[in-house]
């Protein structure tokens, strides 16, 4: 009795954050690291590239989501693919999500330096439910709570990404197999208390050429994940020397993003970005905060800072 109180439980929580948000974590800085959303977009650079983003999310509001991942993207440019992995767990109060995927993804030249690159993602997710963290207006109740529920699932995620030199369109489809969240990944019989969702990612970018020093890239991300509507991020940038960059960002239904960022010597690049919250959160929040940490291995010497691979 007590595990289906606590199940039950489970099922109403996660209920409550598939309708407020996706199931993947929330990133204002898609574009600096569009490789922890789309797979295909494993080796497209000349170099590799570690990274790490932080985010904060809803700054001031009670169990709000935190956000940490790493990952390595790269490229094996004899062999035309593309290799990497990244990591992530996502807290929102006493749920928690951590996951752990594997890329690999192969790159086709269409002509007119076109480029065409498949990817896949596999791995495992885990969703976790700490009891001793709910918070109950009696806590007398408190023995149907205690412990820790857990499902781990595997998961995989396929996309695909055209780019030349200058610009982008990607699709990404995520959690492909829609695996229920059991107790027990062994037992076909334990209980259910969701499952993974079907998320599409499009993307898509142009990196302008002002002059010999200013450069011009908007951007944009659609999120398509049911039965939550459709939800766009329009993005655009301003680079100076490829060295320095001010964004601004439209999330609908969301938020306002200002973003900054530098790169050092053409390894070291540095992000943050500032989310105002303009839906009805903004009365219990001051906003979101993400920082962006990346640093270039084997940046070939004649061509510097390319930003796509040629």
């Amino acid at each position: 009795m007590k595990k289906i109180i606590f199940i039950t439980f489970i099922s109403m929580w996660l209920s409550i954050l598939s309708v407020n948000g996706q199931q993947l974590p929330l990133y204002s800085q898609y574009l600096l690291n569009s490789f922890v959303i789309n797979p295909a977009s494993a080796g497209v650079m000349d170099y590799s590239l570690v990274q790490t983003n932080v985010r904060y999310q809803w700054e001031g509001f009670h169990d709000a989501p935190r956000t940490f991942n790493i990952s390595a993207n790269i490229p094996n440019k004899q062999k035309k693919i593309g290799t990497g992995g990244f990591v992530f767990t996502d807290i929102t109060g006493p749920v928690s999500r951590f996951g752990i995927n594997l890329a690999y993804a192969y790159h086709v030249e269409m002509g007119n330096d076109l480029i065409l690159s498949m990817g896949m993602f596999g791995g495992l997710m885990q969703y976790q439910v700490n009891g001793e963290e709910i918070l109950l207006a009696d806590e007398e109740e408190r023995y149907l709570f205690e412990g820790v529920e857990s499902a781990i699932v595997p998961d995989a995620s396929f996309g695909t990404y055209l780019y030349t030199d200058r610009g982008f369109v990607g699709f990404s489809f995520n959690h492909l197999l829609q695996n229920k969240l059991k107790t027990d990944l062994f037992n076909k019989d334990s209980e259910s208390f969701g499952y993974l969702s079907n998320h599409l990612f499009i993307t898509g970018g142009y990196l302008f050429e002002l002059n010999s020093v200013w450069d011009l890239e908007p951007s944009l991300l659609l999120k398509i994940i049911s039965p939550l509507p459709p939800q766009m991020d329009a993005s655009i940038r301003v680079l100076y020397d490829d060295e320095i960059w001010l964004g601004i960002q439209y999330r609908t239904q969301d938020a306002i993003v200002i973003a900054i960022g530098y790169e050092y010597k053409k390894r070291l690049i540095i992000g943050y970005s500032y989310d105002f919250t303009t839906s009805n959160i903004k009365n219990y929040s001051s906003g979101s905060h993400e920082v962006m940490l990346g640093y270039k291995f084997g940046v070939p010497a004649s061509e510097g800072n390319v930003p796509f691979l040629k």
